[in-house]
Formats: structure tokens, C-alpha cells, sequence
């Protein structure tokens, strides 16, 4: 039996993730994606966000879509690794 799934890693607090997962769930999905990586089909994916994370949390709680104007304006990286088999 072939199982798909992601593994999803974030490197950065885990306390503070949870915490904003069970406060605001908005400000958890973005700092997923300013340090986090997932591996999906022997390919890992590596995002990164070079930003200030207080500023772009600070616009999460104010207006969510200038969060994301934030995020891809100041470059969120992604890189990709393909892993042996």
C-alpha cells in the first residue's frame, strides 16, 4: 500500500505557533511561511522570509491582505531539494 503525505517542519518557536494557532489562527499560517519547510513526493521545499516577522504580524492583526502584499514584496524564498531514494 503506497501512503502519500507531507511532513511539515517548522524552525522556529513552537510555543509561540501554538499559541497564536489556539489565539489567532491568521498570524500562525504566516510565520508557517516564514520559516518553515515540507516535504511532498522525495522533494523538500524551504521557505524563508528575510522581513521583520513583528511588523508582519503587527499588519496580520490589522488588515490580512497587507500581510501577504508584505510577504511577497520583501521575498519569501523557496527553495527545493530533491532527496535520494
Amino acid at each position: 500500500m503506497i501512503t502519500k503525505g507531507v511532513k511539515l517542519n517548522y524552525r522556529g518557536s513552537l510555543a509561540w505557533l501554538i499559541f497564536w494557532l489556539i489565539i489567532f489562527f491568521p498570524i500562525a499560517f504566516v510565520l508557517l511561511l516564514t520559516d518553515s519547510s515540507f516535504e511532498l513526493n522525495n522533494t523538500v521545499y524551504n521557505l524563508s522570509y528575510d522581513g521583520s516577522r513583528v511588523w508582519l504580524c503587527f499588519w496580520v492583526l490589522i488588515f490580512f491582505p497587507i500581510a501577504f502584499l508584505l510577504l511577497f514584496t520583501n521575498g519569501v524564498s523557496v527553495t527545493t531539494e530533491q532527496k535520494a531514494n
